[in-house]
């Protein structure tokens, strides 16, 4: 049996979009959905820690400087999920790990 080339690649043609249309392109849009919520997770997080540091007291950083509110806004600002993680870990929970104490009650 011979078949007209012609026709095998329009037919190939049209398998390959429909397998692009109902595999290819659902499948990203799943992805698609993950990397937003992925995004807004970090988002909230950094929005979080920008909060935080606008709230906070001079007293309250670790390094008692006399700009480290706006030191640490900028970085915050201009480094955006770095310097919520760096913000994260050098103040937010060195602060935490110091107040705990005073807030946690001994029961004996």
């Amino acid at each position: 049996m011979k078949f007209n080339q012609k026709a095998v690649n329009s037919i190939m043609k049209w398998l390959i979009l429909a397998l692009v249309v109902l595999i290819v392109i659902p499948f990203t849009f799943k992805i698609g959905q993950l990397l937003w919520g992925i995004i807004l997770l970090f988002f909230a997080f950094w929005v979080n820690m920008l909060v935080d540091c606008l709230q906070r007291n001079e007293t309250e950083f670790p390094v008692k400087g006399q700009n480290e509110k706006l030191i640490w806004s900028m970085v915050l600002i201009f480094l955006n999920l770095i310097g919520a993680f760096l913000y994260f870990a050098l103040v937010f929970t060195k602060y935490n790990e110091t107040a705990d104490p005073k807030n946690s009650k001994n029961v004996n």
